[in-house]
């Protein structure tokens, strides 16, 4: 929405740093995504090597994992110096030399203490080449069988390394069970949207990414999202936040919560409620409150936002968004209504151009399908 969130992560950073001082960590693990676009801006760049090197002074090795919102040539560009700070980038699958992507992480006295499979997000276009006519059943059967091919290939030669220390898997794709928040964009979309947990190997941990809330996966308590380190919509400003602990010897996973750095709060009501309710809120904060508010009575918003700005001037708060309440299916009811670019996706742009032109059910079910696969690929080439 406009807003850096420089202050946030420099504040992250730093309670990780004490945390893996303090718990003294051996190894962090990022299954992705490290950056939130393609094109990160130089401070964000900067902000990541300044991770880097904070974990290489506290001798904590290092494993980056791309997410689908990464860039594979941007990640690559510092790889290889990255290398020499014990941090291990991993951006593509390795089909041809498996053991690339196969990280032995030791301890403190040189010993062996686990053994990494590090898989970042794969690519459809890096796993399975489609063939002309193939159904989208086909394609997904593909795609899925090669995703458990790839991850039992890499498991195999993780085994043939690890003797009995654990072996730890990573990954950035949605699993079944998997709860998603309004910032989390499918991955596989037209595809594969989600995988069974059996259709990957028993890994004695396994550090998940790509959905933002922390949770297990179904009864495999030790197969983990640990969720985003900061809210990254309104809707998960509620849940906490936190990273996940596996000791390598007990086998044991633990939650720590990440300290909210800024509070993110949503309300609504009417223009005369709203005003109350912005009035009465504690802005004793550090870091400024951030507002989303949704005025539930038909008003012009330009009057109601100078009230606004006039009431956060002197305080340590900022309005983020404000908007009236809407609902989806009424976007288009044709009421002469005209939607902002920020109520509607643009699914629900080629939605409505398929009712308008009578596409028939099942020809608008492909033809959706197509569309989503199509904007799908052009963002990734962003």
């Amino acid at each position: 929405m406009g807003k850096s969130r420089l202050e946030e992560h420099q504040r992250f950073i730093a309670w990780l740093e004490q945390t893996v001082s303090e718990q003294q960590i051996e190894c962090v693990i990022l299954a992705g995504d490290v950056f939130d676009t393609s094109t990160p801006a130089s401070y964000a760049r900067e902000l990541y090597h300044d991770c880097v090197i904070r974990l290489n002074k506290l001798n904590c090795q290092f494993i980056v994992v791309a997410g689908n919102h990464d860039s594979v040539s941007v990640l690559n560009e510092s790889k290889r110096l990255l290398a020499k700070l014990s941090t291990y980038v991993v951006t593509e699958p390795a089909w041809q030399h498996p053991n690339d992507a196969i990280i032995a992480l030791t301890d403190v006295h040189g010993e062996l203490a686990a053994v990494v499979c590090a898989i970042p997000f794969l690519r459809p276009r890096d796993m399975v080449r489609y063939e002309a006519g193939q159904s989208g059943a086909d394609k997904q059967l593909n795609l899925a069988e090669q995703i458990k091919r790839y991850y039992q290939q890499q498991f195999e030669c993780a085994q043939a390394q690890a003797k009995n220390v654990p072996i730890i898997g990573t990954g950035h794709l949605t699993m079944v069970g998997g709860e998603t928040t309004d910032s989390v964009r499918d991955i596989y979309v037209g595809t594969l949207e989600s995988l069974p947990p059996s259709m990957l190997p028993e890994f004695d941990y396994l550090a998940l990414g790509h959905i933002h809330k922390p949770m297990p996966i179904g009864v495999k308590h030790h197969w983990r999202y640990s969720g985003s380190p900061l809210a990254m919509s309104f809707d998960e400003a509620n849940g906490p936040k936190s990273v996940c602990i596996f000791d390598t010897i007990t086998r044991e996973v633990e939650r720590i919560t990440v300290p909210a750095f800024r509070q993110l709060i949503t309300l609504s009501g009417s223009r005369k409620q709203l005003l109350e309710q912005v009035e009465a809120l504690d802005d004793q904060q550090e870091l400024a409150l951030w507002l989303d508010l949704t005025v539930t009575e038909d008003i012009n918003l330009g009057p109601f936002q100078e009230q606004l700005g006039e009431l956060c001037a002197q305080r340590n708060m900022e309005v983020v968004k404000v908007q009236r309440s809407r609902k989806t299916a009424n976007l288009f009811a044709g009421t002469g209504e005209t939607a902002t670019l920020e109520d509607i996706r643009p699914e629900d742009v080629f939605e409505r151009l398929l009712v308008e032109k009578e596409v028939e059910p099942e020809r608008a079910k492909t033809l959706t399908q197509l569309f989503k696969e199509l904007a799908y690929e052009q963002e990734e080439e962003v």
